[in-house]
């Protein structure tokens, strides 16, 4: 038998598709799929969670359909991706094979034209530079050499940020850093 609106819980849950692992019957929850019984012999899917100190069986959080259901046939548990690594996901091997390349391309992104830049320890970043006041002044001149508008940071913080972005910008135009 066909189980309906599998289509609006993986949109609903953000899923590729229906998870495969069955729930153990114990363990807590935040996010599962249903397959519930409905009134009228037919199933469909629906959004589920299970606290032990909450609840006796899990709960049905969402329905798709205004038909009413009246029993719970199985529960399917989200698995927590960002926590599992592609060998050990519960995936079939199509999955799998998709979830790698993405992984692939995701530490590709991330890692595609950064390079960690040696920072002094001096956390003004210029020698010249000992405190907030002295900070202030340099990045007025460093604005107004560069034809840049803008207020001048006041904040301690803001001010640091502001040195590391022109410190790297001086690093980049310097050639000691790629883009």
């Amino acid at each position: 038998m066909n189980v309906k609106f599998e289509k609006e819980i993986c949109a609903f849950l953000n899923l590729p598709s229906i998870p495969l692992k069955e729930w153990d019957g114990e363990t807590a929850f935040d996010k599962g799929v249903a397959i519930v019984k409905q009134a009228y012999d037919g199933q469909a899917y629906a959004v589920a969670r299970f606290d032990p100190i909450k609840d006796a069986k899990p709960t049905i959080v969402k329905v798709f359909d205004s038909e009413p259901f009246f029993d719970i046939e199985k529960v399917l548990v989200v698995p927590d991706y960002m926590e599992t690594s592609v060998e050990t996901a519960d995936l079939d091997e199509e999955s799998k094979k998709k979830a790698e390349e993405l992984a692939k391309q995701a530490e590709e992104i991330e890692n595609d034209g950064t390079q960690q830049m040696e920072l002094p320890e001096n956390p003004y970043l210029f020698d010249n530079i000992t405190n907030d006041e002295e900070a202030i002044a340099f990045i007025e001149a460093y604005n107004k050499k560069n034809g840049i508008k803008g207020q001048v940071p006041k904040k301690h913080e803001t001010i640091l940020n502001r040195l590391l972005v022109i410190y790297s910008e001086q690093k980049k135009a310097a050639g000691n850093v790629d883009e």
